[in-house]
C-alpha cells in the first residue's frame, strides 16, 4: 500500500484517538500550572495550542494533496448557495454582537454574577485574565476558527464522502458533529455536547454552501466572543478543579 492510501485513514485515526487524548493531557497540565501559581501558564498554553493547530492543518494539507482532491472538494471555493446561507450568517453575527454588548455591560457591573459557559470551570479557567492573555487568546481563537474548519469540516467531510459516497447530508452532519464533540473531550460531557451542536451547525453550513468561508467566519466570531466573558468573577486559579484523577 502506498502513502496516499494510508494517509487519510491514519489522519482520521489521529483525529479520533490522538487529538482528544492530547487535548485532555494538555488541558490538565494547564490546570496544574494554574493551581501551582506558575506565571504565564495561560500564555504558554495558548501559544502551544496555536502552533499545534497550524501544524495539524499543514499535515492535513499534505494528506489532501496526497489524495489528489481538488480545492473545491475540501471547501476551498466561493459559496455557491444563494441568499439563505448569507442571511443565516448575518443573523448569527447580529446575535453575537448583541450578546457581546450584553457581556460588556455585565462585565462592567460591580456585582455581576459568576459567568456560566458550556464546559463549566474546565473552560472558564482557560479564558484570559489580562491584556497579554487576551491577545494570545485572540490569536488562538482565529487559529481555531480557520484550522478546525479546514480539518473537521473540509478534510473530514471529504474523507467521509470518499469512504461512503452515497452517504446523505443528514447522517454526514451527524457524524461530523459527533466527531467534533468528541475532539473536545477535555471539556467534559457538557462541553462535548455543546461543541457537537456547534459542529452540526457548522457542518450544515459547509455542506449547504459548499465552502469553508461561512463556517470559518462564524466559528471565529463565536470563539472571539469568549473574550467578553467576565472571568474575573469566575473560578480562581488556586481552585484545584479538574486536576489529574478527576474527570476531564
Amino acid at each position: 500500500m502506498d502513502f496516499a492510501s494510508l494517509a487519510s485513514p491514519m489522519l482520521a485515526a489521529w483525529l479520533l484517538l490522538g487529538e482528544p487524548l492530547l487535548g485532555r493531557w494538555s488541558h490538565r497540565r494547564l490546570l496544574a500550572a494554574l493551581a501551582a501559581g506558575q506565571p504565564g501558564a495561560r500564555l504558554r498554553f495558548y501559544r502551544s495550542w496555536t502552533w499545534m493547530a497550524w501544524a495539524l492543518a499543514f499535515v492535513t494539507a499534505l494528506v489532501v494533496l496526497a489524495q489528489g482532491w481538488s480545492p473545491g472538494e475540501v471547501g476551498l471555493r466561493w459559496p455557491h448557495t444563494g441568499d439563505a446561507a448569507w442571511s443565516f450568517v448575518a443573523g448569527m453575527t447580529g446575535a453575537l454582537i448583541a450578546g457581546a454588548a450584553v457581556g460588556i455591560v455585565l462585565s462592567r457591573r460591580k456585582r455581576s454574577p459568576a459567568p456560566r459557559v458550556a464546559g463549566g470551570d474546565k473552560v472558564l479557567r482557560m479564558l484570559p485574565h489580562n491584556r497579554a492573555e487576551r491577545w494570545g487568546f485572540a490569536f488562538l481563537a482565529v487559529t481555531a476558527g480557520l484550522t478546525e474548519e479546514w480539518i473537521w469540516r473540509g478534510f473530514a467531510a471529504a474523507a467521509l464522502h470518499a469512504a461512503w459516497p452515497q452517504l446523505a447530508m443528514l447522517p454526514t452532519v451527524v457524524v461530523l458533529a459527533l466527531a467534533f464533540g468528541w475532539a473536545h473531550f477535555y471539556q467534559g460531557l457538557g462541553g462535548m455536547l455543546a461543541t457537537a451542536l456547534l459542529g452540526a451547525l457548522l457542518a450544515w453550513l459547509y455542506l449547504s454552501s459548499g465552502s469553508l468561508l461561512l463556517p470559518m467566519l462564524l466559528h471565529v466570531l463565536i470563539d472571539l466572543r469568549a473574550l467578553l466573558v467576565p472571568v474575573g468573577t469566575g473560578a480562581s486559579d488556586a481552585t484545584p478543579a479538574s486536576l489529574p484523577g478527576q474527570p476531564g
